[in-house]
């Protein structure tokens, strides 16, 4: 037995099942040693920057406990964002769909037919759905269960909404075409609706990714810099000389500051990833009403504004 397949077999069982689902409905066949695979990567760099980064053992022991929760948490992500991008091409082609299956079953088409015939390359996933469900049905599945099955495979509140009202309309022997033709021009006007409130919070996206990913990289850039100028100031001063002169008559004492550059520039990074981390999955909820989507962000608005932070770092210590 594969080594992946074993490390897949001793996970929690919770753990499995939401791999699962988010495989299924990601369209994601070997997920059993894919989940794997992105959990072992996600260790091996948090063992990887523990071992590289030159920093103490306290953090180095702080970045390698890590590395269970990264075995875990990265595939869950990976996953997730996979799921989410095929459920936004679904929801997007599925007007077009319902139309074409519309006028499919007008024509005089079964259900069957109307699925296989509206299984087309330009709908995405829904070819591969469409055609998936017209075998079931070939096979011997009830129209209803092979609906049924359909909407288990996509995790769209729309999409799952639209085949349980075509299922109830079935059973109760109703006009399929009308309903399919009226379901789609619904749809098409709640996807409308969507990017008109997209548009109208775009202003709040740039704010708050201006704050999160330019401003707080450049202000913590800014001032480890001047923490670490001021420290080099101190420690070329000889402060038993101005205590010797405060001492003549003077209540007035200097002494170094004890500052460490290192923890400073660790505390910077952990605050900008840690915000960064917040306002992607802020960002995507007011764009898109799905906290989900901003998982593909994070990566992204993290390394920009870490490289930003070290960009202002170098730059200043270059001009000044």
């Amino acid at each position: 037995m594969n080594i992946l397949r074993i490390l897949y077999l001793i996970s929690p069982e919770r753990y499995k099942r939401r791999i699962e689902d988010k495989g299924r409905y990601a369209d994601i066949k070997d997920y059993e040693r894919l989940s794997s695979s992105l959990g072992l990567i996600g260790s091996l760099l948090s063992i990887g920057f523990a071992l590289l980064l030159p920093v103490e053992y306290t953090f180095k022991l702080l970045i390698l406990s890590t590395a269970p929760v990264l075995y875990f948490i990265i595939p869950l992500v990976v996953f997730t964002v996979a799921a989410e991008r095929r459920k936004s091409e679904i929801e997007r082609m599925l007007p077009e769909a319902l139309l074409l299956m519309s006028n499919n079953l007008e024509s005089g088409a079964s259900i069957n037919q109307a699925f296989l015939e509206s299984a087309r390359e330009e709908f995405g996933p829904l070819k591969k759905e469409f055609e998936i469900t017209a075998r079931q049905i070939s096979g011997g599945n009830s129209v209803e269960q092979a609906i049924r099955n359909l909407r288990d495979r996509v995790n769209s509140d729309i999409f799952q909404d639209t085949l349980r009202i075509l299922t109830n309309t079935l059973e109760s022997g109703g006009n399929t075409a009308d309903l399919l033709e009226s379901s789609a021009e619904d749809i098409r006007k709640s996807l409308e609706l969507r990017d008109e409130i997209e548009s109208s919070v775009q202003m709040y996206v740039i704010f708050i990714f201006i704050a999160a990913v330019i401003g707080a990289p450049f202000l913590f850039g800014i001032t480890t810099y001047m923490a670490e100028t001021t420290t080099q100031l101190w420690q070329q001063t000889d402060t038993r000389a101005t205590n010797d002169f405060s001492g003549t008559g003077s209540s007035v004492s200097f002494q170094k500051p004890a500052i460490n550059i290192q923890h400073l520039t660790i505390f910077s990074i952990s605050v900008i990833t840690i915000t960064n981390f917040f306002s992607s999955l802020i960002i995507s909820q007011i764009k898109n009403g799905n906290i989900k989507k901003g998982f593909k962000i994070i990566p992204v608005s993290v390394g920009l504004s870490v490289t930003i932070f070290y960009t202002v770092r170098s730059a200043l210590t270059g001009l000044i």
